[in-house]
């Protein structure tokens, strides 16, 4: 059976650790070429180490989403190392932490966390894309229908809601408004562009920063008894990316076990 991603070179950002980290995995084992970004250049190490035991075509090149030099430098070394883009996970996240668990209620607010998933979530992602089309369409061939893809990893919880989460889904909201504004603009030059609504998951993060209290809080209005794991979002993304949904563009795959608050 053939890889899915076979001969893809496809840049996962946020990849050092959780979501990100399973998604590299996944499309290693695909046939990628995979490089794992984050700002933790040790955590990137092992996770490049994982892939490269396995069998798989990794490297790790750091950059911090929140910083335009570091995106464009991203992109450009990618370039360098594998002479093309194909694929691009846009991962990376600002989850507005406060006071050692993932919330960040209005009351808590100051402008230091404000500012941070502002620079992250809204114009970093931004940045992203601009660096990497460029890239993305020249990997592209539409004329013969083969695409290359963008796909950005989104909340569920900007259509739900949750308390103590205003800054961190509102400035992940506009994430679907990006994807479906891109998608129109670059389908032509084959660029296919779409967002997996991720719901809570059980990553070595959510289980470090999330309370006991909100864990159950969301698991009560799951549809399923209970949470998803890395490869849940993993598998969409290699869905998104591989030439199966090579007429899919502009849509928000949503994977939440059927949450509705």
């Amino acid at each position: 059976m053939a890889r899915r991603l076979e001969g893809k070179v496809s840049i996962i950002t946020g990849s050092t650790s959780g979501l990100g980290a399973a998604t590299a995995a996944q499309f290693a084992q695909e046939g990628a070429r995979v490089i794992v970004s984050g700002r933790n250049k040790e955590r990137g190490e092992a996770v490049v180490k994982s892939i490269l035991d396995s069998g798989g075509d990794t490297s790790f090149i750091a950059c911090n989403l929140d910083d335009e030099a570091s995106i464009e430098s991203l992109i450009a070394e990618a370039l360098d190392r594998y002479g093309r883009i194909d694929n691009l996970i846009a991962n990376a996240a600002a989850t507005a932490t406060a006071s050692g668990e993932k919330t960040a209620g209005i009351l808590d607010m100051d402008n230091e966390i404000l500012e941070d998933s502002i620079a992250t979530n809204i114009r970093g992602m931004l940045w992203l894309f601009k660096y990497s089309l460029p890239a993305l369409i020249d990997a592209a061939r539409p004329g013969a229908s083969e695409t290359s893809s963008i796909v950005a990893i989104g909340t569920s919880g900007t259509r739900n809601g949750a308390p103590g989460m205003p800054i961190y889904f509102s400035t992940k909201a506009p994430v679907e408004v990006m994807v479906r504004s891109l998608a129109t603009e670059f389908g032509d030059r084959g660029v296919r562009v779409n967002c997996v609504s991720s719901g809570l998951v059980l990553t070595e993060s959510e289980m470090k920063t999330m309370t006991e209290e909100f864990r159950q809080y969301v698991l009560k209005l799951n549809a399923l008894p209970f949470f998803g794991e890395p490869d849940d979002i993993a598998n969409a993304c290699l869905f998104l990316s591989s030439d199966e949904a090579k007429y899919v563009t502009g849509t928000t795959l949503t994977v939440n076990g059927g949450a509705a608050f």
